[in-house]
């Protein structure tokens, strides 16, 4: 079961449920889906979980659509519009994302620690929300890292790129003069060669650190996955556990009506002789 199916009848166990949320989802840029909590008529401690899930689902929100924002900006990198000014947009955008990230780590931490005094059904049920919202955050935050790591790559393209018409510049103007090299231009030509160089190994650093961080992304998904496995497991085992209490129960009540059944048997048996 999905975590867009939590409250769709005819989904898990046959149970009476007391809290229900339905959860819509958007798409993000990445293709992938992100729940969307909203907040139905609950009671006692669950009702501070579900309006708590909930402002973490609209912050969610909020992030992906700033990074949304920040992707459209990455596209002017290199054109007319970039300069100063662009510079200092793409870093107050940068800033609100990075501020809404931390409000949202600090909101999904706020939310764990209160799984503590829930009862064990509200605890599995919060736990669950708990993870989707959680991948659902991370999924953005891989799109917003991978962002800046392009944006750097551009801007580093853009930059060769300038140099590059500087140098060529700089050798059509040689041509036309007729003159020689003078020995500070011979300097500032192996200068710019050595900056295309450095620019080489750092596109190719950039490229094996966004492997890694991809590969690194990968694995948390299933270390999530895996977790998420075991606390269904858990559930299943904390309720063989409760039928074998049950049994055991039982089994002790029937032993003593036996054990009467015996006695009273014993005395009539001693009346008749």
């Amino acid at each position: 079961m999905s975590f867009q199916d939590v409250g769709k009848p005819g989904s898990g166990p046959k149970r009476a449920p007391r809290h229900q949320a339905q959860l819509p989802t958007i798409r993000d840029s990445s293709g992938g889906d992100i729940a969307y909590m909203q907040q139905e008529g609950t009671n006692g401690n669950n009702q501070n979980s579900v309006s708590g899930y909930a402002q973490v689902s609209d912050g969610i929100l909020q992030y992906q659509r700033n990074v949304g924002l920040l992707e459209k900006m990455t596209k002017k990198i290199g054109s007319r519009e970039d300069g100063a000014v662009f510079d200092t947009q793409y870093k107050l955008q940068v800033d609100v994302i990075n501020q809404l990230g931390q409000k949202i780590e600090r909101q999904l931490r706020t939310q764990e620690n209160a799984m503590v005094s829930m009862s064990r059904s509200e605890a599995t049920r919060s736990r669950a929300t708990h993870m989707k919202l959680t991948k659902d955050f991370r999924r953005v935050e891989a799109t917003f890292k991978n962002l800046q790591l392009e944006v750097r790559r551009k801007k580093a393209v853009a930059d060769a790129a300038q140099r590059e018409r500087e140098e060529e510049e700089h050798r059509r103007l040689q041509e036309e003069g007729g003159a020689g090299q003078t020995e500070s231009e011979r300097r500032m030509q192996m200068q710019l060669q050595q900056d295309r160089l450095n620019e080489e190994i750092m596109r190719e650093r950039e490229a094996e650190i966004r492997n890694i961080n991809q590969g690194m992304h990968q694995v948390n998904e299933i270390y999530k996955d895996l977790a998420h496995i075991v606390g269904e497991q858990q559930e299943q085992i904390d309720t063989i556990e409760t039928q074998m209490d049950d049994a055991n129960a039982t089994a002790d009540r029937g032993l003593k009506q036996i054990e009467k059944a015996n006695d009273k048997s014993s005395e009539s048996a001693c009346v008749i002789s």
